[in-house]
């Protein structure tokens, strides 16, 4: 599993969604103060799949297995989507590796919309409120088709883990969970029911941003993360 580092601080692991990596204004700003460990799961963005690791619990494994190795203690995790899941599961089976959880609209509770889940171009349109703010071009087809083939791969071709929805329960970790409110992939219910079943998280809305809340509301979203990790149980939202 390939994982970039960048920046300096406590470490923050950081799980991406079924896209792949993108270095958002966010994690460019959270580099500032900590230490990135952005992995790419096997098969994501042109690297070899591997054939032992095909379930968004494997990758938690996998990560859990990186942490131990390269870190060596307890570090903050933080999950977007299909990266969200893939968190969940870490926290679920290697509790003491997380301290705390960030859960970027996190998916792998719900079905997706198959209108959505069977078009690319609608699934596309409907990660952001604001397009225009994407820092990045986009990448090449063949990528993006293959990263979009790995979620069959994974067991992720409809969104949903019922396993994972019924262990939720037992996860113990500190979390902050943040919606979009025009998400129109992961619904609101979802993530209120997500909350009532974990021991100690936040919920909170990020106004006018849809899936990818890291595009479309930058500075809401690293303020929010920023305050969680420094605050943790004493997590207040920022409203400057």
């Amino acid at each position: 599993m390939n994982v970039e580092k960048r920046g300096a601080g406590r470490p923050l692991v950081y799980l991406h969604p079924g896209g792949g990596v993108r270095w958002t204004r966010v994690l460019e700003r959270l580099a500032l103060r900590r230490t990135l460990h952005v992995p790419t799961f096997p098969g994501f963005d042109g690297t070899p799949a591997d054939a032992d690791v095909n379930s968004r619990r494997e990758l938690g494994r996998l990560v859990g297995g990186y942490i131990e190795k390269n870190i060596g203690t307890a570090c903050d995790v933080m999950g977007c989507s299909f990266g969200g899941a893939v968190a969940l599961w870490l926290a679920l089976e290697r509790p003491e590796l997380v301290d705390h959880l960030v859960l970027e609209c996190p998916a792998g509770l719900q079905a997706i919309d198959p209108a959505l889940r069977n078009n690319p171009h609608a699934f596309y349109k409907a990660l952001f409120a604001h397009p225009e703010k994407l820092p990045y071009e986009r990448k090449p087809e063949e990528i993006e088709a293959r990263n979009r083939s790995m979620l069959a791969h994974y067991g992720a071709e409809d969104g949903r883990d019922r396993e994972l929805s019924e262990a939720l329960g037992r996860i113990r970790a500190t979390t902050l969970i943040v919606h979009g409110t025009e998400d129109r992939i992961i619904t609101a219910e979802t993530m209120r029911l997500l909350k009532s079943r974990l021991a100690r998280a936040f919920l909170v809305y990020v106004w006018d941003a849809a899936h990818n809340i890291e595009v479309d509301q930058p500075e809401r979203m690293s303020a929010l993360v920023e305050s969680f990790l420094e605050r943790s149980d004493a997590f207040v939202v920022p409203y400057a």
